[in-house]
């Protein structure tokens, strides 16, 4: 899937672009990875913009609140081997997991069972390995501008790749390990226009 939207000021107008292509990757065992690049621009108008400074990046998780480190069972782990968000908010790391308890079923067969969300830093990403806003009440977050902003300009458009990956189990470091070096691997997409009849825009690997 590929979109483009616009960010607008107070006044409506257009200050910035956002290309996003998502692609959903079933896994074995019944898992799932969601890859998302997302690339901004100013808008036609503009010659630049500029990004604050600031905790909360483009792309963030909410998990459900048994998986909670607060309010559930959860665990919050890294790539770097922390622990816990005292140890963990504002540092750097390649990937950020957070596991726990979920119910699954119904009636009788309904059970809990263990389960969590990979969220994984491309290593062509600017700034990588990212600092990460993440909190025991649930929330995940690659932060981009945590420490400082950046002008992006249309000769220097940025691109954000990152990687969600839904599995069964807690975090499995060796696993983690695995998807990480074969996201790393992959080519980013490309949106070009068709040349296609009835088709305006379409999306390829590079």
């Amino acid at each position: 899937m590929a979109a483009c939207a616009g960010w607008y000021n107070e006044e409506g107008v257009e200050v910035m672009e956002q290309e996003t292509v998502a692609a959903l990757r079933p896994r074995s065992f019944g898992e799932h990875a969601l890859e998302i690049q997302v690339t901004f621009r100013p808008a036609k108008n503009a010659k630049s913009v500029k990004l604050g400074k600031t905790n909360f990046g483009f792309l963030a998780v909410r998990l459900a609140k048994s998986v909670s480190a607060y309010f559930g069972g959860g665990v919050i782990s890294n790539s770097e081997g922390q622990v816990d968000e005292i140890n963990i908010f504002g540092k750097p790391a390649r990937w950020m997991d957070y596991s726990g308890p979920v119910a699954v079923g119904e009636g009788r067969s309904r059970k809990s069972v263990t389960e969590g969300i990979t969220f994984f830093d491309h290593p062509s990403n600017p700034r990588y390995p990212t600092s990460w806003h993440v909190r025991e009440d649930g929330w995940m977050g690659a932060s981009f501008c945590m420490h400082e902003g950046l002008e992006v300009t249309h000769e220097k458009p940025l691109t954000l790749r990152y990687l969600l990956h839904a599995h069964r189990g807690g975090h499995n470091r060796a696993k983690a390990e695995g998807v990480a070096e074969e996201f790393g691997r992959r080519r980013g997409f490309e949106v070009y226009k068709s040349k296609r009849k009835h088709r305006q825009y379409e999306v390829k690997r590079k």
